[in-house]
């Protein structure tokens, strides 16, 4: 489904999505139109799901992130619940987990004030048990090398 070429201009379009068809066709030796219809060719399969510019969060000032594990009391829907963290900014992602935790959310915020003030709205939707990490540093590995 996915070749050499098409893996090359993955790579190509997440270090840089916003590479033309001629500078990306430079990079795999196709023609610009062939390069194009590649690139529309793995969109339409899914392969290619979008193109996102990158936000540092920290420059805008929410320099501050946690690992959050929460159990939810056995009267709450989980789906109710993740409809309520659309209310919530901080919260950035929730993994809905098997195990001992039913989510495992990555919060974000300016301080440990407004962490609190976000694991007190937690209370509010429901979680009988919150646990944070505050997060130290994280490495990051590119999807490119599942190619």
């Amino acid at each position: 489904m996915v070749d050499d070429i098409d893996r090359s201009l993955l790579v190509a379009l997440r270090e840089d999505a916003r590479l033309s068809y001629q500078q990306l066709a430079a990079l795999v030796h196709l023609s610009a139109n062939s390069t194009a219809d590649r690139v529309r060719r793995l969109r339409q399969s899914g392969v290619l799901a979008g193109y996102h510019a990158e936000i540092d969060l920290a420059v805008l000032g929410h320099t501050l992130q946690s690992l959050t594990d929460v159990n939810l009391k056995e009267s709450v829907d989980r789906h109710e619940f993740e409809r309520s963290l659309n209310g919530v900014p901080q919260v950035l992602g929730a993994v809905h987990t098997t195990g001992e935790l039913d989510y495992q959310l990555r919060i974000v915020s300016r301080n440990t004030d407004e962490l609190q003030s976000v694991l007190d709205t937690l209370q509010r939707l429901g979680t009988r048990d919150v646990q944070s990490r505050i997060v130290l540093g994280e490495t990051i590995y590119d999807t490119a090398r599942l190619l």
